[in-house]
């Protein structure tokens, strides 16, 4: 029977961070396990291009099975690197104020951590030649609120959490890397985590540490017993879901657009995603922005943008479908719950729409196809809200676990993932997963 000092149940961001930096101890034995397929490192050339390739989502494989497969918003990635293998590269931070915790949170305590974050990821800020007509079109339109996106982006490859933490260690003798190895749930005993279930078997452990994205985390705790009436300890796992909620309008472009983006991709490439535009809505709280607007370009090229509500009040929940690992999770994301959300979301959504009519954007946009300038934009809204990816918030600092990410009754069980996040940043959340796994790295 396999036994550890650190067992990490999960290899996304955060767990490939962890791991990465607990076995910087030669003294201490550290296992990974992740669930879906590990293609060892960068330079043996066996990842997939689309894992490679950081112009696109990578949403067409490697992902978990959905209780509702026509909603994107649970997709989640099962590949080592977790979603950080298959997002748009965008590496931001939060306002300061996103950071208050609680008791040992501030943003200055995590400062440090996020840049720690950012240097290892070999984060970058775009060059303004890189970015294509369309999002140099919404950048000038959005002036001083445009952000020109820092990306961890190497050598044209998409520099998830594994290159990053992972291939620096694989030769450690104290690292085990399990793949496709599905975790079933913690095993408990007077009070403490001794190991886990994984793969049909049984892993020993000082410390176990779940790490295993929003969804899957709280999916292992209940199926270990802890949750609101769980056997071992009643917290309210699985509670509390927050993702940022938005939605999108498409348009046809002008034929100068397409000479444009023709000439622009000879030279330079096209990427999904490259600016955001951050700004506040009339009922924003000071020192945050609430409304992110996101242009996209799709092969096509076919133009589109968002707008998302990055402070949102609407709140859901994970629940178990079965006892089965391999079922699928019950995800109610709860979007547009609270009234407030649909009022940020539709002022949101009528900033695009005026974006679109811009000096800057308007040489380029021949008509509105979707929604079709017809469609109010409340309407809209209220019909088609979706998540960012961007879950987090369902083993929550301060309700499932302490301020150093230990559930609530359990000394050696910690929960360090973006579960955990108590309150979204209002920003994409991939820096600030990696950075709570640097800090409890100091921790474990």
């Amino acid at each position: 029977m396999a036994r550890f000092d650190v067992l990490i149940l999960g290899a996304g961001a955060a767990g490939c961070a962890l791991a990465g930096r607990l076995s910087e101890n030669s003294d201490r034995s550290v296992c990974l396990v992740e669930a879906g397929p590990d293609y060892g490192r960068l330079s043996a050339g066996r990842w997939p291009a689309d894992i490679l390739d950081p112009r696109w989502l990578a949403l067409e494989s490697h992902l978990w099975e959905r209780d509702d497969e026509e909603d994107r918003s649970q997709a989640r990635a099962r590949i080592l690197g977790g979603c950080s293998a298959h997002n748009a590269c965008v590496v931001l931070e939060g306002a300061a104020s996103d950071y208050d915790w609680g008791p040992e949170w501030s943003y200055d305590v995590f400062a440090p951590y996020l840049r720690r974050a950012a240097e290892t990821l070999q984060t970058h800020v775009l060059a303004d030649e890189e970015l294509t007509p369309w999002h140099r079109a919404f950048r000038e339109a959005g002036g001083e609120a445009s952000i020109v996106h820092p990306v961890n982006i190497v050598d044209g490859v998409r520099w998830h959490s594994g290159f990053a933490y992972l291939d620096p260690a694989r030769s450690r003798p104290n690292l085990t890397i399990l793949a496709d190895t599905l975790v079933d749930c913690v095993l408990l005993n007077d009070g403490r985590a001794t190991g886990a279930v994984a793969g049909g078997r049984e892993l020993l452990a000082e410390t176990v540490v779940v790490s295993a994205s929003a969804y899957g985390s709280p999916g292992i705790l209940l199926r270990s017993g802890i949750g609101p009436s769980g056997e071992f300890a009643e917290l309210p796992v699985g509670e509390g879901l927050v993702d940022h909620v938005g939605t999108g309008a498409g348009w046809e472009p002008t034929e100068r657009l397409l000479a444009e983006t023709v000439a622009h991709e000879a030279g330079h490439g096209l990427y999904m995603g490259q600016v955001t535009i951050a700004v506040r809505s009339r009922s924003c709280a000071p020192g945050v922005n609430d409304l992110f607007l996101f242009p996209a370009l799709d092969v096509g090229p076919e133009i589109s943008a968002a707008a998302f509500a990055m402070k949102p009040f609407s709140r859901g929940s994970v629940r178990l479908h079965s006892a089965d690992p391999e079922a699928p999770l019950a995800i109610d994301h709860g979007f547009l719950g609270d009234e407030r959300d649909v009022d940020v979301l539709t002022e949101g959504f009528e900033r695009l729409r005026e974006l679109a009519e811009s000096d800057e954007v308007r040489p380029y946009v021949a008509c509105e196809l979707r929604p079709g300038d017809d469609v109010d934009a409340e309407s809209h809204v209220r019909a088609t809200a979706r998540g960012f990816f961007h879950p987090v918030g369902t083993c929550a600092i301060g309700r499932v676990v302490d301020e150093r990410c230990r559930v609530l009754g359990f000394e050696n069980l910690h929960v360090v993932d973006a579960s955990a996040i108590p309150e979204i940043p209002s920003a994409n959340t991939n820096l600030t997963t990696i950075a709570l796994a640097e800090r409890a790295a100091e921790w474990i």
